[in-house]
């Protein structure tokens, strides 16, 4: 079979209502991340034809959350009463394209991950399918939808749990909520589905339709049941969280990556750890972050859209955001990386020193109590406690130049703009608002003096 377009239909017009949240359900948070999120970030790696989010309870709360991830190719149908899956995708059906593989998957699976899907999708094509579903045996099968099979294991029909006769609960295989289904015939028999006794319409109805029609219905087993695992309850909600960490714990041992304290660990969907790398308690890694091996990245730590470098140590307390950090440095502790800092190799950034858009060479040290705006540093320049680039007028920013083998002493305000040259040195507590040619002393003082028999004012 060649290979059509891919449309995908998400699922969403569901309430939180036996969470007892007043919210659409997609939109609920796990450790950070929304349902839909989740399941938005795998769905988009596929570069799908188009996506159709299919909303319902408080759609514009789903729509504004989408439209802010900015995906492209998203559409939107909307389910006014909520009448079963069958009735939700039949809403999407005029924006599918019709010589198009759809698939179906709800939004309340937010687990289902990349490397399944693709599975499903290669199976799909090499059987020359009309229908896959992925069906799964958990541990319990409860709330779950029963595959009836004949004789020969071919799959004949799904029973929703409320639908089942007592045998039929007995049945350990269900149905995981995936499905393939050929647009074209999917548009065709989707108005064959009829109400039920419960006034829904099932999708799983298309199964027995399908096979009735002459179409080739297949199933492909999916090994880890958890990736579909639903939300529906409480205690679903809050198993969904544990089952998260767990998905990550289980990479990260799988990487060689230490963790100090698994349930204290966030990380973000789009966060790249290489092997070899150690993680202390209470760090969040969330955007773009990328660990380099050998990185060690000590507790109550943040980094965000951030690019951390072979081998580099962040000590604890330390927040980066939008910068790169080069290899073999270290960063902290209690410092902050404010966005659009470059921190080159073998540089020490020390505690309690904060960095703005600023570029610091190889092998320069900021060790303390100082902060560095709007600066380009070169190598080999150490910064004494308590330097101050004074960036701001009141109107604008200024750029302050540090060139290479600067020695920077304590207590030292530059007044940018201003430039360094190399191999300068400023004295102890200057305040400097002019260039400063290489290979110079800048001192600014004035004459120290002792009174005598001084008496401070007294107290009243």
């Amino acid at each position: 079979m060649s290979k059509k377009k891919l449309n995908i239909i998400l699922l969403c017009a569901g309430k939180s209502s036996r969470l007892k949240f007043n919210l659409p359900k997609v939109i609920l948070p796990i450790n950070g991340k929304t349902l839909i999120e989740r399941s938005l970030h795998n769905l988009n790696q596929l570069k799908p034809d188009k996506i159709i989010i299919v909303a319902g309870f408080k759609k514009e709360l789903v729509i504004n959350l989408v439209n802010n991830l900015k995906y492209e190719s998203i559409d939107f149908a909307y389910q006014k009463n909520q009448l079963g899956t069958g009735d939700a995708v039949k809403q999407s059906l005029r924006k599918v394209d019709s010589n198009s593989v759809s698939l179906i998957l709800n939004g309340d699976t937010p687990f289902v991950d990349l490397e399944t899907i693709k599975s499903a999708l290669s199976f799909y094509y090499k059987n020359n399918s009309d229908f896959t579903i992925a069906t799964s045996i958990p541990s319990s099968s409860f709330g779950y939808g029963r595959i009836l099979r004949d004789n020969e294991n071919q799959i004949l029909d799904i029973v929703e749990e409320r639908d089942c006769n007592s045998e039929q609960r007995l049945i350990r295989e269900v149905n995981s909520g995936l499905y393939l289904i050929n647009s074209s015939f999917l548009k065709k028999y989707i108005n064959e589905i009829k109400k039920n006794k419960n006034s829904e319409y099932y999708l799983t109805d298309l199964v027995n339709i399908f096979i009735r029609k002459g179409k080739k219905v297949h199933s492909i087993p999916i090994k880890d049941e958890r990736k579909f695992v639903n939300i529906n309850t409480f205690d679903d909600y809050k198993n969904a969280h544990d089952l998260d960490r767990m998905f990550i714990y289980e990479e990260c041992i799988k990487n060689n990556i230490s963790l100090e304290d698994p349930n204290s660990f966030q990380k973000g969907l789009d966060v790249k750890i290489s092997k070899n790398v150690h993680i202390g308690p209470n760090v969040i890694l969330s955007g773009l972050t990328v660990l380099k091996e050998n990185v060690r990245i000590e507790g109550n730590s943040y980094i965000k859209d951030s690019t951390i470098g072979k081998g580099t140590v962040i000590k604890p307390f330390t927040s980066i955001e939008s910068s790169l950090i080069g290899s073999s440095s270290q960063v902290g502790p209690f410092s902050n990386i404010r966005p659009e800092s470059t921190i080159k190799n073998n540089v020490k950034i020390g505690n309690f020193v904060e960095l703005k858009k600023s570029n610091i060479g190889s092998k320069s040290k900021v060790p303390h109590l100082s902060y560095i705006g709007d600066t380009d540093m070169g190598s080999g320049v150490n910064i004494g406690a308590g330097t101050i680039t004074c960036n701001y007028d009141g109107f604008d920013k200024h750029k302050t130049i540090i060139e290479d083998n600067v020695f920077v002493g304590s207590d030292t305000m530059l007044l940018a703009p201003i430039r360094l040259g190399a191999g300068s040195t400023t004295g102890a507590g200057s305040i400097l608002n002019s260039d400063l040619p290489k290979n110079t002393l800048g001192v600014t003082r004035i004459k120290e003096k002792h009174i005598s028999n001084w008496k401070r004012r007294p107290k009243k």
